[in-house]
Order: structure tokens, then C-alpha cells, then sequence
């Protein structure tokens, strides 16, 4: 259990404060689920979960399935309207793609100024 824990905090990046900030524990709680000095509650469990966008059963070594169900699904619809936005663009003329380059650039620039 603890290295499933470890090894999904650190794919993400996240420190142990981090993760503990993000499903609202402590530091300490996170180090001790990590070593297997604590047993995992099963309200902690759900939040790792929800945020790891795994199964329980993979959290607790029950499975090597990483995603859930619902996340494949989510994951499929991501997919589909990422796909559909590509084939409007790959429609439009080339001047029409550059000038959507151009739109998006600017429009990423202000969210980042407005940040």
C-alpha cells in the first residue's frame, strides 16, 4: 500500500504537503500511510482515489487496473471532443488555421496575464 501511495504522489509531482494539503490530512498522515505504520482509512482511501483517478483495489495492491471505470469514460469523452476540434480545424483553409493560431495565441496570452 505504501508504495502505490509514494509512487502515485510522486508521478504527480507532489510532495507529501502537498498531497496532504489537497485531500486535507496531515503531513505526518501521508509519511505514515507511505511507511505502513498506518492503516489506510477508508475516507482517505475514497479521497486517494478521486484524486489519483485510480481504484481503491488499486491502491490497496488488489489489482495492477489502474483506472476506474468512470475515468475511462471521462478519459473517452475527452477524446472525442478533442478529436472533433481537430477535424473542424483540419477543414478550415490554411489561412483560416493560421488565423486560429493567431486567436488562440492572444487568448492564451491574456489567461496568463490575468492569472
Amino acid at each position: 500500500m505504501e508504495n502505490r501511495i509514494k509512487e502515485l504522489r510522486n508521478e504527480r509531482g507532489l510532495r507529501q504537503e502537498d498531497l496532504a494539503e489537497i485531500i486535507n490530512v496531515s503531513q505526518q498522515t501521508i509519511s505514515r500511510l507511505e511507511n505502513g505504520e498506518n492503516s489506510l482509512p477508508a475516507d482517505i482511501l475514497v479521497d486517494l482515489s478521486r484524486f489519483f483517478h485510480v481504484s481503491a483495489d488499486y491502491i490497496l495492491k488488489l489489482s495492477d487496473a489502474r483506472m476506474t471505470r468512470e475515468y475511462c469514460i471521462e478519459a473517452d469523452r475527452n477524446i472525442e471532443k478533442q478529436m472533433d476540434l481537430f477535424r473542424m480545424y483540419e477543414r478550415l483553409s490554411r489561412a483560416n488555421q493560421h488565423l486560429l493560431r493567431r486567436i488562440m495565441n492572444c487568448m492564451e496570452e491574456n489567461e496568463l496575464k490575468s492569472e
